[in-house]
């Protein structure tokens, strides 16, 4: 492959990247549509109990269950959001996520002999790795907040691309990432919070300054164990 051609990759993966970033950026902005109503439909039945005698009876049917339903609503502002907090900076080839420090537990470098495989899972799942004591699961972060239409730009060699292991909450997950940058201190206005968390669950909003998605982690663990051997964990 020539250096013209590996220059253009190098330019279509950016592109794909700053149009995935604006994508959740937009989403943070636009007017989420909201959830559809629940349609009640109360017909009247009659009943009848003796010559003359009518009884009117009112039953409810349910013509539509919303999918609000079927996931608790989330807070704008997590609890962990609503003063000044700190984040982590780190990327995942090339796309730059924010954790807040309050649920933070710890960064490791990857080691890929370190990783016991587990056959079975979902692609994005990597395998056990030995912390502190605890056997962690390890995913490969890219590849589960990442659209599937922008996989195919991962370096397929995850020894090439991953260097460091974050690990989030009581370090029940850790998420292999390409690297780790600074610590930054933030204010809850400096960050665009989603309104209706009812796609991307994990992304609780934008921090537009440093062009980040800010991640939830008690969610991000909640969707990963709850996905455990399934892909379609974006939506």
């Amino acid at each position: 492959m020539s250096l013209k051609d590996k220059q253009n990759i190098v330019v279509d993966e950016r592109e794909a990247l700053s149009a995935y970033f604006n994508a959740l950026l937009l989403e943070t902005t636009e007017q989420e549509a909201p959830a559809a109503e629940v349609v009640v439909a109360k017909p009247q039945v009659k009943v009848v109990l003796a010559p003359q005698e009518v009884v009117e009876v009112e039953t409810v049917t349910t013509s539509m269950v919303t999918e609000a339903e079927s996931q608790p609503a989330l807070p704008i502002e997590p609890e962990w959001g609503r003063e000044k907090f700190q984040v982590m900076l780190f990327k995942v080839s090339g796309l730059s996520l924010a954790v807040p420090l309050a649920e933070l537990n710890g960064v490791q470098e990857w080691v890929s002999d370190a990783i016991t495989p587990m056959p079975g899972h979902a692609p994005w799942y990597l395998g056990l790795v030995n912390y502190r004591d605890k056997q962690v699961p390890v995913i490969d972060t890219a590849r589960f907040v990442m659209p599937e239409d922008r996989l195919n730009m991962l370096n397929e060699d995850i020894n090439e691309r991953l260097s460091r292991i974050v690990y989030i909450g009581d370090a029940s997950w850790g998420l292999a990432c390409d690297e780790v940058a600074e610590v930054i201190t933030i204010e809850p206005d400096q960050v665009r919070w989603r309104s209706n968390r009812t796609s991307r669950r994990w992304l609780a909003g934008t921090v537009i300054e440093q062009m980040c998605a800010l991640i939830d982690p008690p969610v991000f663990a909640e969707m990963l164990a709850s996905g455990m051997g399934t892909t379609d964990l974006d939506a």
